[in-house]
């Protein structure tokens, strides 16, 4: 395996970026829950400044935990095929090292965000980015063999992100206002997860040999096709019945419009295509949260 210096294209691949919607959709959400005043009815808010640093923060550690899941799949035993997680570490173009390194310099530009954030928003900030720093870290290092890695990015690429983005434009959150933004995030959040599972389904067998135990690898494969169906088409459901009791505008049903590519997802089973799924939906959402509401 080499040692000289990785180049752009392993970095760049190391980091999975075809999956960035996870990170990506659950800001722009966030923001636009508050630019719109929703869950806190005659406070709409939008920071230009806080906005950006909440996205690229979101980005970078989203990308370190991808080369920090990579690097402890492979140095325990995990990864063994060139075709398994980003293939960087397997397929030779980056050693164990290089790796760790990259994945932790990720965190520490994520980190740089978060302290620029931090005045004024440390209410908000700074338990949120503990909670993100522990599933980065502890989730690939250890919780991964305990089958928590659904809930884990559901609270921190779903719900997380969510409140988080909303929190740092509004300010200090209510207990009521954590939970009805939460709320709005069920979608985005059963679509992250639906990221992972797909690719849990995929690793199902390599991950029993490894002793790696998660929802894929627990429920029989038709459970773990249902449960995929539920993530995957929950989100329109949520959406249909949250404009017929008014909790959404009927904007929202423009995510009806990303059905058929829900559909080519659950028949193909491909990851980076149920995160394509993830930035369609996801965008379709946020931007009927952002039109003038009008409820039926």
């Amino acid at each position: 395996m080499t040692s000289a210096p990785p180049t752009s294209a392993a970095l760049w691949h190391a980091t999975r970026a075809y999956s960035f919607p996870a990170s990506v959709i659950p800001v722009l959400l966030g923001t636009a829950l508050a630019a719109r005043g929703y869950a806190y009815p005659g406070h709409a808010h939008f920071d230009a400044l806080a906005f950006v640093l909440t996205l690229l923060g979101a980005l970078l550690a989203h990308f370190g935990a991808n080369v920090l899941n990579d690097y402890f799949d492979f140095v325990n035993g995990v990864d063994t095929k060139p075709e398994h997680g980003s293939g960087v570490l397997t397929g030779g173009q980056m050693t164990a090292r290089q790796g760790l390194v990259f994945g932790t310099l990720l965190l520490a530009g994520a980190a740089v965000c978060g302290l620029l954030l931090l005045p004024g928003h440390a209410a908000v900030v700074l338990p949120l980015a503990l909670v993100g720093l522990g599933c980065a870290v502890l989730y690939p290092a250890i919780l991964k063999r305990y089958a928590l890695g659904d809930f884990l990015i559901i609270l921190a690429f779903g719900v997380g992100l969510t409140v988080g983005a909303y929190g740092v434009q509004i300010g200090s959150l209510s207990g009521h206002q954590w939970l009805r933004v939460a709320l709005y995030a069920v979608p985005v959040s059963l679509l992250v997860d639906a990221i992972l599972h797909a690719n849990n389904l995929r690793d199902a067998p390599d991950d029993r040999a490894a002793h790696v135990c998660t929802l894929a690898t627990l429920l029989s494969p038709q459970a773990g096709q249902a449960l995929q169906v539920f993530l995957l088409f929950g989100p329109v459901a949520f959406a249909v019945i949250g404009v017929l009791v008014h909790l959404l505008p009927v904007w929202s049903l423009l995510t009806l419009l990303s059905v058929p590519v829900l559909v080519n997802a659950y028949k193909t089973g491909s990851v980076p295509g149920t995160a394509q799924t993830h930035l369609l939906f996801g965008t379709l959402y946020t931007a009927s949260l952002l039109l003038k509401p009008v409820f039926v």
